[in-house]
């Protein structure tokens, strides 16, 4: 705010930064008609910022859905590729450079959720509470997900999803997702970004590319400083344009309908199927597939089902219920399915 009130034009990398006060940022770099510029900011080189306040203005936009952290994409990668756990996979990317020693903000989705909110801001005109934004991490996937995922002709990941809904208002939430094999997000594989844009006038976009990095972020940041530069030299408004669209509220996460997978570890006796379905059927969430996994001397066995859409509050409902039954050893897994 100061650089800004001494007319001193900005450009920041920072998400967390804009994700918690970019809406007064950008009033205050207008109201002093200097430069606020974060390209950066999100997918690093990948021009999404550039896309969605310049090149896309006369669209509305209807969704984006995005891969914007490449340390989960990456470790998700990693886990499928090679059959290993979570935490194997981790050591892996922190051995190259991929991963923090604390890969909490990466790997429990506060890192999406962030960018997630500055692209919501240039979509929807709507600068949303960041500490509203739904977000969940990829901790709690096993390479069991990923396989049986991969079975039924789906790829996990970590997506960033943004919608424009009835009634003014907007989705925008960070979690792991079931994306079917043939989605052009699942071939986006590595450290690697896209986020995938839905226009009224274009149609679905794409834009991908390296989402971290020294080259990338430079990139970013000199298209920034030509940007400014050509506006200095017309001697021309220079600030980046906020426009509000009216939006008048972030959908709560409760409030969405979706697929579901779900996989429950059961003790393999008979009525376990019966007494998870009987519930699910009592919270309206219908049961499109069901099959039981690795029959043998285990203990504990994995069911894995796909659901019909459902709301995601009676499937929280559902999911506690059948966490205590006896015969559900572990804390069930439920993941949303796109596309």
């Amino acid at each position: 705010m100061k650089s800004f009130a001494h007319n001193k034009h900005v450009i920041t990398a920072n998400k967390a930064l804009l994700a918690e006060f970019g809406s007064g940022l950008l009033r205050s770099a207008k109201e002093n008609n200097v430069a606020f510029g974060f390209e950066a900011a999100v997918c690093g080189g990948v021009p999404i910022i550039s896309g969605l306040s310049k090149s896309l203005v006369a669209n509305e936009i209807k969704s984006i859905l995005g891969i914007v952290n490449g340390t989960s994409n990456y470790i998700l990668t990693i886990m499928e590729k090679e059959g290993i756990s979570m935490k194997e996979a981790l050591k892996i990317a922190q051995k190259k450079g991929y991963a923090e020693r604390d890969p909490y903000l990466d790997l429990g989705g506060v890192d999406s959720a962030h960018k997630l909110a500055i692209l919501v801001s240039l979509a929807f005109g709507f600068y949303p509470k960041f500490s509203d934004i739904y977000y969940e991490g990829i901790t709690s996937i096993s390479n069991l997900d990923i396989k049986y995922a991969l079975e039924l002709g789906y790829r996990i990941k970590l997506l960033a999803v943004a919608k424009r809904s009835a009634g003014n208002s907007v989705e925008a939430r960070v979690h792991p997702t079931l994306l079917p094999l043939d989605h052009i997000l699942s071939s986006v594989r590595g450290v690697y970004n896209a986020v995938h844009v839905e226009g009224s006038l274009v149609g679905k976009l794409l834009f991908h590319g390296k989402g971290a990095g020294k080259n990338p972020t430079a990139s970013a940041v000199i298209s920034d400083l030509v940007n400014i530069s050509e506006h200095l030299s017309r001697k021309d408004s220079i600030s980046r344009v906020f426009c509000d669209s009216g939006m008048k509220r972030l959908i709560n996460i409760d409030e969405i309908s979706s697929r579901y997978y779900v996989r429950f570890m059961a003790v393999d006796r008979p009525g376990v199927l019966a007494n998870v379905s009987g519930i699910l059927g009592r919270h309206n969430i219908s049961i499109a597939s069901v099959t039981q996994k690795e029959r043998g001397r285990a203990r504990s066995v994995p069911i894995v089902m796909m659901t019909h859409e459902a709301n995601e509050m009676n499937m929280k409902k559902a999911m506690a219920k059948i966490q205590k039954l006896k015969a559900i050893a572990k804390k069930p897994i439920w993941i949303r399915v796109e596309g």
